[in-house]
């Protein structure tokens, strides 16, 4: 009789195989499934290509909905679905999430938005294949120095991302961890992938674990408007700085599936289920139109009948790639380290060639305080979609838009669709995860 295996250890690796979605969390129950295949057949030398594969897939896969996700709590994105209810992304957009419902509990299929499982089966896959690598020698996997780097640098990703959107975290049956925990592991794995593609010649992969390894240590750095730890903005600044000019690592989307689509594009252009939120409409600098927040009227409601339909025009299509990571980015960050160093004018240099690329008037810098609140709002525009904002909103202390209070969509010129705005800014840890690790507290009652 075939072993029984946990829900994270056998339907997620083998399960890749048949690309369908599943979850990272533990399963307490343990049954036998003819049709699936024991961990063991599968997690052996011959396949690593194939599983490395498939963890960039899935990560690809979880990128596009962590983006709708967090672009929904934070001010970048409106719901404009008609239906929702507990655990929709009502909530989300309503800022009053619950721990349960699709971001807690969706795998990454269908059209939902579901964020935990699919990056913590991510995750999970990355640090499973890493672990399996570093234990297997070259003569059994040929390409092994062109995978360890690769599997460390979204073992990076998929835990940073874990940290940007979740207010907690538990891996591994293991305790509640922190979001700087979470950093931290980040950078590590990162640290592993630098060292990995340095060693294979991979220029790539090692500008893609430099940024990462830069964001993770922004994150660690910055709290609340402060910098709380000026070494780790030094440390995200030198790592930036490395990065070369044009750079850009991006995630792969093929239509016609939900599950491998840009649910980005999906989600607004193709099925009107969200819009482009007001404060992030008809955008301009200096009075001249910013190319890099493009949102257009569609001259006709969402799928609620009510809101009107701004779309996006970042992404044209659902085959459109999603920068994972890009210069830009990695120049925002130098540009706050050399604020942070007492440096305002190279700051503003950094910004003056952002707009220069983007066709728009120069800004004309100054004090520190004033510099700094233009990176914030460069790093609204520059990166606008790409994954950024959410975490923004609690290292910068952005107002909330629409504010905490008012009735939900009414104060935006929607229906009301029930209840008031909140100020939740991250995903809570979903009862799934507490009610089935023994190493937690019981799940909440909201």
């Amino acid at each position: 009789m075939a072993s029984t295996v946990s829900m994270r250890r056998l339907g997620c690796t083998a399960a890749l195989v048949l690309t369908s979605a599943c979850g990272a969390l533990e399963s307490l129950l343990e049954v036998d499934v003819p049709s699936q295949i024991p961990a063991e057949q599968f997690e052996v030398p011959a396949n690593a290509p194939l599983i490395v594969n498939s963890v960039v897939g899935e990560f690809e896969c979880a990128l596009s909905r962590f983006i709708v996700a967090g672009g929904l709590v934070g001010n970048e994105l409106r719901d404009v679905q008609a239906t929702g209810g507990p655990g929709t992304t009502w909530d989300l957009d309503r800022r009053t999430i619950p721990p349960v419902g699709y971001h807690a509990a969706d795998g990454c299929n269908g059209i939902r938005f579901g964020v935990y499982v699919p990056l913590s089966t991510t995750r999970w896959l990355a640090d499973n294949i890493l672990a399996s690598l570093q234990g297997w020698s070259d003569a059994q996997v040929p390409t092994r120095a062109e995978l360890i780097p690769r599997a460390a640098a979204f073992a990076g990703y998929s835990t940073l991302l874990l940290g940007e959107a979740m207010c907690s975290v538990a891996l591994d049956v293991g305790p509640e961890l922190t979001r700087d925990a979470m950093f931290q592991r980040a950078e590590e794995r990162f640290t592993q992938a630098i060292a990995a593609a340095t060693a294979a010649g991979n220029n790539s992969l090692l500008n893609l674990a430099r940024v990462g390894r830069a964001r993770a240590r922004h994150n660690q750095a910055i709290r609340g408007g402060t910098v709380v730890s000026a070494a780790k903005l030094a440390e995200a600044g030198a790592d930036a700085a490395l990065v070369p000019a044009g750079f850009v690592f991006n995630a792969a989307y093929v239509f016609p599936t939900e599950r491998t689509e840009n649910r980005i594009f999906g989600s607004i252009n193709r099925q009107s289920l969200n819009a482009v939120e007001e404060v992030y409409r008809n955008l301009t600098w200096a009075g001249v139109p910013d190319p890099r927040v493009v949102a257009v009227d569609a001259g006709r409601p969402g799928a609620d009948g009510v809101n009107r339909l701004w779309e996006q025009r970042k992404y044209t299509g659902s085959n459109s790639p999603i920068p994972i990571a890009r210069y830009a980015e990695a120049q925002l960050i130098m540009a706050e380290a050399a604020v942070a160093a007492g440096n305002p004018q190279a700051a503003t240099n950094i910004i003056n060639a952002l707009h220069q690329a983007a066709g728009i008037p120069a800004f004309a810098g100054g004090d520190a305080a004033t510099v700094q609140a233009q990176i914030v709002e460069e790093r609204k525009r520059e990166l606008f979609l790409e994954g950024h904002h959410l975490a923004d909103l609690g290292k910068y202390t952005i107002p909330l838009f629409p504010a905490a209070g008012l009735a939900f969509q009414a104060a935006v010129g929607g229906n009301n669709k029930g209840g008031t705005y909140g100020t939740d800014t991250c995903l809570p840890l979903p009862n799934v995860e507490r009610d089935n690790n023994p190493n937690l507290a019981v799940a909440r009652d909201r």
